[in-house]
């Protein structure tokens, strides 16, 4: 969380952290509001089950910091589509009409106090397809100006594969371990870092199916006994703050794209 003080537009702008009205003062000045979206969900020994809120949060106020002011970060969903998970204690996941739900009331609450853009930066691949479908409801329902998602967890994979073992990468990894030693310590778990057992007998249908924008529904414990598909020994809180750097500032060009075009449409609108 930020130490705004007296001064609302120090580091990220953070919609939790304002009152009522020092929300109503910052408004006219908002030109995105970034929704993170995570999950609660077994990340094996490696690391803790928020990892993808952790991730998709931090993520989202990095890049916000960079961004300026007129980018706030509304608080994150803490849950997702992670039924896949259940059968590794401590997982809890939602429906998708349940998650559909949340995206949309949040989006239009905001919507109602003025705000007409909104970013998605989602945390957790089992969210994909329900976000997807979801921007598209609320677009209609709403009419707000620019609905939008994005797949935060690409930036990190993206910037990862630059400073960690390819073994590394994966659900679990030392890719999503760094982000986590980085931010919030106390939920990395070095000691018990291991790498995946795989007991995965479907590996090549996956990739095909993938390959053509589909997939293969099955529940995790079918890929790997504990959970995991990456190593995370190699894991860092350095390479963690390097990745985090680095995707944020992905995030933060991407959002200055979004912004330059949506006002460009807008004043072509008029």
């Amino acid at each position: 969380m930020s130490e705004q003080g007296s001064d609302l537009t120090a580091g990220p702008l953070l919609l939790a952290d304002l009152s009522s009205p020092e929300t109503a003062e910052l408004l006219p000045d908002i030109g995105l509001v970034l929704i993170p979206i995570g999950a609660h969900e077994q990340h094996g020994p490696n690391i803790a089950v928020s990892t993808d809120t952790v991730s998709a949060e931090a993520l989202c106020q990095a890049a916000a910091a960079l961004a300026g002011p007129q980018v706030a970060v509304a608080p994150a969903i803490p849950w997702g589509i992670s039924w896949h998970h259940m059968h590794f204690p401590g997982t809890i996941t939602l429906r998708p009409e349940t998650l559909t739900a949340l995206m949309e009331d949040i989006v239009a609450s905001l919507h109602a106090h003025g705000v007409q853009r909104f970013l998605f930066v989602n945390g957790h691949g089992g969210n994909t397809a329900v976000i997807a479908t979801a921007c598209e409801e609320i677009k209609q329902l709403t009419g707000a100006e620019v609905v939008a998602s994005i797949f935060g967890y690409a930036l990190i994979e993206e910037e990862a594969r630059k400073r960690l073992p390819a073994s590394g990468i994966g659900h679990g990894g030392a890719d999503e371990a760094a982000v986590v030693m980085a931010v919030m310590p106390q939920r990395g778990k070095p000691h018990a870092a291991t790498g995946p057992d795989i007991v995965d007998a479907m590996p090549e249908s996956q990739r095909l199916l993938a390959q053509y924008g589909g997939l293969l529904a099955r529940p995790y414990h079918e890929r790997t006994r504990n959970g995991v598909t990456g190593d995370a020994r190699s894991a860092t809180p350095e390479r963690g703050q390097e990745i985090l750097a680095a995707a944020s500032a992905r995030l933060a060009g991407i959002i200055a794209v979004l912004l330059r075009e949506a006002e460009a449409a807008q004043a072509g609108a008029r």
